[in-house]
């Protein structure tokens, strides 16, 4: 499929918020200066990557989150969710969805309409910084999300969803880590369009978020418990189905000097090619709530540092942001040392 025509793949839904169009088959290429080789992607009737899930045998554990879980520039079966399918086979399952720029609001109303009907026994969430960007910096993140939800018991059930000018800049396959150069002023117009005034600081945010919470301002820690909150709200209707929740924090390439440096030199950062910056604030956050919610906590910082330190090997793709195949084989490590531990 031609790349210029990718974000037709990606739709608005008035269910998930957006959501891959059913039973599609894409091609994503390259960027400029990113090295991955084209990788297919086929979307099965439930708006899923790969064949649609068969019937429950093994334990099960869904993998849920945003494009790092969608992974569409990485061949299916190099995915590290099919890595763990291979490893565990006979054993236990893994089901993988992941859509650009999710966050918690439409990962739980995909839960609600889809995910909880597949009866996975565990749910891995994927957290990405983004996520806890606040509405007037970032236009995909939790907060507009929570905003544009319609609400039943609680739970995001629907999306009245705007005027459909956002589908023009929509995900092109990298507006979690690193908007590209053309997306970035597309979407920089948009806003101009709708206020003159409003500002774009991802770069800003995301150093803010590094920091302990101590160095946030009212707005932003009361933005961070808010989203958190939606995943407490994920774990107890997650507890009505028995089903037990874990969560991770995606590492992202700006922690280490030799990741990402094209990326990060681009707007909208606009970083040193060197330059580095942690999640070791918003990380610190995270585990301290979900830990009060006795919710499980998967380390991949560590087993991304880890790997780092052993070897000189690039982890991440050079522009777009998301992990490569060595990054993926790091998760893929460290969910099977998890939950061969957990299973003890």
């Amino acid at each position: 499929m031609n790349p210029d025509l990718a974000a037709n793949n990606v739709v608005p839904d008035p269910l998930f918020h957006h959501a891959y169009k059913p039973n599609i088959t894409f091609t994503t290429f390259p960027k400029k200066n990113d090295g991955f080789p084209p990788a297919k992607n086929v979307i099965n009737s439930m708006g899923m990557r790969g064949p649609l899930p068969k019937e429950k045998e093994h334990t099960r554990v869904l993998l849920l989150g945003d494009s790092f879980v969608q992974a569409d520039e990485v061949n299916f079966e190099d995915t590290f969710g099919q890595l763990l399918n291979q490893h565990f086979q006979n054993r236990m399952e893994f089901v993988s969805h992941g859509m650009v720029s999710w966050s918690p609001t439409p990962e739980f109303s995909w839960l609600h309409h889809q995910g909880f009907s597949l009866q996975p026994d565990h749910i891995v969430l994927f957290l990405c910084i983004n996520d806890f960007f606040g509405p007037d910096i970032f236009h995909q993140t939790d907060a507009v999300y929570r905003e544009q939800a319609i609400y039943k018991n609680g739970i995001p059930v629907a999306y009245d969803l705007p005027e459909p000018t956002w589908s023009k800049t929509l995900l092109m396959h990298s507006a979690i880590v690193r908007l590209t150069h053309q997306v970035y002023y597309k979407f920089q117009q948009t806003l101009k369009g709708a206020d003159s005034d409003a500002p774009f600081n991802i770069a800003t945010e995301t150093i803010i978020l590094s920091l302990k919470k101590t160095h946030w301002s009212d707005k932003t820690q009361k933005n961070v418990i808010e989203t958190l909150d939606v995943v407490r709200s994920i774990k107890k209707a997650s507890i009505r189905f028995g089903i037990t929740l874990h969560v991770t924090l995606v590492p992202l390439p700006f922690f280490w000097p030799d990741e990402a440096v094209t990326g990060k030199a681009l707007p909208p950062y606009n970083w040193p090619s060197n330059f580095t910056v942690s999640q070791n604030g918003i990380e610190e956050y995270i585990r301290g709530y979900i830990d009060n919610l006795g919710v499980n906590w998967i380390d991949l910082q560590y087993s991304f540092t880890k790997a780092k330190t052993e070897s000189i090997i690039k982890l991440y793709n050079e522009v777009d942001g998301h992990w490569n195949t060595n990054g993926h084989q790091v998760v893929y490590q460290s969910l099977v040392d998890y939950f061969d531990f957990y299973n003890k």
